[in-house]
């Protein structure tokens, strides 16, 4: 009996197909989508530079010569009440810089309208803006006057040292002679800021003098004050009873004056002790 044997299935292998194409991002797309993000792009080298300039001719008050193109720089208004008084009827018209520097500037005016349209609070800002202002500038002065006096000491040093080493090296005298006039030019300068720092530091030293001058005599005078009862007792011991009643006089007017500070009333207390003793 014949059996029919059946065709066996044929064993292949799934295979998967290969992809024709790479699924990874290309480098074109990478920069298509870079260029495609927003980004804050930096300023300008010379927006920059001109904003720089504007900041410096502003710190030193300064003009230029040229139209530059407008910087948003706002410079702050010195010797203005800074805030707005809602307490009073009639604001005052605040002072700017440039009012300042007018010749035509008249401060009794501007003190005298202040006075009559601005309340007591926005007189006192006043008074500590224009205080605050004026320390600001004198610390601004010395410290540029400091500033260039140190830039010319290390400028005539440099050129001490160039001119040494150009003498040394066997240089042209047509050069030692270029240097001379800049050296002598430079030296002087340093020798009146040199003055000039000379006569600021007297100057100062005169008004903190004329403030202990000024002290000294009030010192003196309590210290009188205070040796009284030692006085007396002395006066009195040499039977001299009308001095003693003459200083005591005396003493008594400036005790007058004093009668409210610590320390007066028994002082007097004692002084008086003393003379009924006497008597």
């Amino acid at each position: 009996m014949s059996t029919m044997s059946s065709p066996r299935p044929s064993i292949t292998s799934a295979r998967t197909p290969t992809p024709t194409g790479s699924r990874r991002p290309s480098v074109d797309s990478l920069a298509v989508s870079i260029a495609s993000t927003p980004t804050h792009r930096a300023p300008s080298p010379s927006i920059a530079h001109r904003r720089n300039r504007a900041a410096l001719r502003d710190y030193y008050n300064l003009r230029s010569n040229r139209t530059e193109p407008s910087v948003s720089i706002q410079p702050s208004a010195r010797s203005a009440p800074r805030a707005q008084d809602s307490l009073a009827p009639q604001q005052a018209t605040p002072i700017t810089n440039t009012e300042l520097d007018n010749p035509s500037f008249d401060p009794s005016a501007y003190v005298s309208h202040l006075l009559s349209t601005s309340s007591l609070s926005t007189i006192l800002r006043a008074e500590n803006s224009l205080v605050s202002d004026i320390r600001t500038l004198d610390g601004e002065r010395k410290a540029l006057v400091y500033d260039n006096y140190s830039k010319l000491i290390k400028a005539v040093e440099t050129i001490g040292k160039m001119r040494t080493t150009l003498e040394e090296e066997g240089a042209p005298m047509i050069m030692t002679k270029t240097l001379g006039p800049a050296i002598g030019f430079v030296a002087e300068i340093a020798g009146t800021l040199i003055k000039e720092q000379e006569e600021m530091n007297n100057r100062g030293n005169d008004e903190v003098r004329q403030l202990k001058d000024r002290k000294s005599p009030d010192k003196q005078t309590v210290r009188w004050v205070l040796d009284t009862p030692r006085r007396l007792r002395v006066l009195l011991e040499e039977d001299k009873t009308d001095d003693a009643e003459r200083d005591w006089e005396e003493i008594k007017q400036l005790l007058a004056k004093w009668e409210r500070v610590k320390g007066v009333e028994e002082l007097k207390r004692e002084c008086e002790a003393i003379l009924k003793q006497e008597r």
